[in-house]
């Protein structure tokens, strides 16, 4: 074993990702501004037929507005909303696709 093999030791386990470092953690208030926006200017499904994959309900049986996302799926207005609030990362909850507003 090399003399300096236990002076390497220590470097090896004190690194860490400057990526990490360095990010700016999101602030909460902007991203429920930005989830609410995005959600409210989604158009509005007023006869959707089956039932909500988030929540699973029919939405026959909910009086709860439904939204349609970018890639064409239908949500519950509050069950998309809190899809993107808990860090779904702006994906479709059924095919992942990014939603867009």
């Amino acid at each position: 074993m090399p003399e300096n093999a236990s002076v390497m030791i220590p470097y090896l386990t004190h690194q860490f990702d400057l990526d990490e470092a360095i990010t700016i953690p999101d602030n909460p208030q902007s991203r429920q501004q930005a989830v609410t926006g995005l959600v409210s200017n989604m158009p509005t499904v007023d006869h959707a037929s089956g039932s909500c994959s988030v929540c699973m309900e029919s939405f026959s049986k909910s009086e709860e507005a439904a939204r349609q996302v970018s890639c064409s799926h239908v949500y519950h207005h509050n069950c998309i909303t809190g899809w993107l609030l808990n860090g779904n990362n702006n994906s479709c909850p059924l095919c992942r696709r990014e939603i867009s507003g």
